[in-house]
């Protein structure tokens, strides 16, 4: 693998690519903004490690100041999907909130039948597999302590 020059610095168009990025544009869209072939922002995207890197610090920083405006919501939010379940006009507003609740909770679309295996020498079998790998585990983690 290559090193990275670290004292490499982004030129202002991979600077100002980034922010386009940022807001969502296309390679296309931020290559005609600052003046490259969409190719160039690609290869950027792709195997500039500087480049990578900084676009991922800054989507970060991003994501980390809309996290707390989106912690700050959730009251509210949960709000209206509850005045919205509980209306009966519209049975498609509740369905849609229900879906919505379910989500957020990580039940929609979750098989939650009951699973296992139902013949006791299949649950033995798995039994057996399941320690003899932990013991294989052990040994390995033995070996290399």
């Amino acid at each position: 693998m290559a090193k990275v020059d670290k004292s490499r610095q982004l030129t202002i168009e991979q600077e100002n690519a980034i922010d386009l990025l940022l807001q969502g544009k296309s390679d296309r869209e931020v290559a005609e903004a600052v003046g490259v072939s969409r190719q160039t922002v690609t290869e950027w995207r792709n195997r500039d490690a500087l480049f990578v890197a900084e676009l991922n610090r800054r989507r970060q920083e991003v994501w980390g100041g809309q996290t707390e405006r989106l912690r700050q919501l959730v009251a509210q939010a949960v709000n209206v999907l509850e005045e919205d379940l509980q209306q009966n006009q519209d049975r498609k507003l509740r369905q849609a909130a229900a879906v919505h609740i379910l989500r957020a909770v990580g039940l929609y679309g979750v098989n939650l039948a009951p699973k296992g295996a139902t013949d006791p020498e299949d649950i033995e079998a798995e039994w057996a597999s399941t320690k003899a790998l932990a013991e294989s585990l052990k040994e390995l983690s033995r070996l290399t302590a």
